[in-house]
């Protein structure tokens, strides 16, 4: 009955540990020399293109009162869209640096 006992608590801590190991990873998410673009201290993500940076500066402009939008851009390239988008609502309420 020991011995039953024994086994049943290495084969239960081996399996723990199997289970328990997937749970953490060893890689980043992000890939070695990519950064996160931050502007104005607020951080868009990681590997964002001129376009969507572009976008972003625009964007955050035209919450300082300075309308700026490529308008040609805006209708016609999603980055850039997206960029002016995300940099109008995250820049709202905060000053120039």
């Amino acid at each position: 009955m020991m011995r039953f006992t024994k086994i049943s608590m290495l084969a239960a801590g081996t399996l723990a540990v199997f289970l328990f190991s997937g749970c953490v990873s060893s890689e980043s998410s992000v890939a070695p020399g990519i950064e996160d673009f931050v502007y104005r201290g607020h951080d868009f993500g990681p590997d964002r293109d001129s376009d969507y940076r572009r976008g972003v500066m625009d964007g955050c402009r035209t919450t300082d009162g300075d309308y700026t939008k490529d308008h040609g851009r805006f209708k016609t390239n999603e980055s850039y869209r997206a960029g002016w988008e995300h940099g109008r609502l995250h820049c709202k309420g905060t000053s120039v640096q």
